[in-house]
C-alpha cells in the first residue's frame, strides 16, 4: 500500500515556485504568524502566511526549501495551494543584497520614532528569512 500524499501548489503573482506531490509540508514564518505543519488527511484549513520559510518533504526522502512572503495557505482533501505575494527558491536569493537589507531595517527599528515600524519589522523578517535560505543550500 502507497503512502498518502498531498498535492501541493505554491504560486505567487507572476511564477508557480513548486507544483507536486509531497509528503508533508512546513510553513515557519516569523512575528503573529508562526509555524504550522501540514501531512496527509490533515482537516480542512484556510491559514495566514507570514513572511518566512517553506520546507517541502518530498516522497524520495529530498527536501526542497523557499522563502514565503505574505499570504494564506488552503488544505482540503489533500490539496494545498500556498497563495504569497511573493517567494524565491535558494538559487535566487543575493547574499549580499539580503545582508545590507537586514542592516538597514535593523538600524531603522533602533531610529525609534518617525519611523514605520511594522514596515522595518517586516523587512528585517523577509531579510533573515532570505539570508536563513540561502545558508541552508
Amino acid at each position: 500500500m502507497s503512502e498518502k500524499l498531498i498535492n501541493l501548489k505554491v504560486i505567487t503573482p507572476v511564477n508557480v515556485l513548486f507544483e507536486g506531490e509531497v509528503k508533508s509540508f512546513i510553513v515557519k514564518t516569523r512575528g503573529e504568524v508562526g509555524e504550522f505543519a501540514v501531512l496527509a488527511d490533515h482537516i480542512p484549513m484556510t491559514a495566514a502566511v507570514g513572511n518566512g520559510t517553506l520546507v517541502i518533504n518530498l516522497p524520495d526522502g529530498t527536501e526542497k526549501r523557499t522563502t514565503l512572503f505574505c499570504g494564506y495557505c488552503v488544505v482540503q482533501n489533500n490539496t494545498a495551494v500556498i497563495i504569497v505575494e511573493a517567494g524565491e527558491k535558494p538559487e535566487d536569493i543575493d547574499f549580499a543584497r539580503a545582508e545590507e537589507a537586514k542592516k538597514r531595517a535593523e538600524e531603522r527599528l533602533r531610529g525609534g520614532e518617525g519611523i514605520d515600524k511594522n514596515r522595518a519589522e517586516q523587512a528585517l523578517y523577509r531579510s533573515i528569512a532570505r539570508l536563513e535560505l540561502y545558508k541552508s543550500k
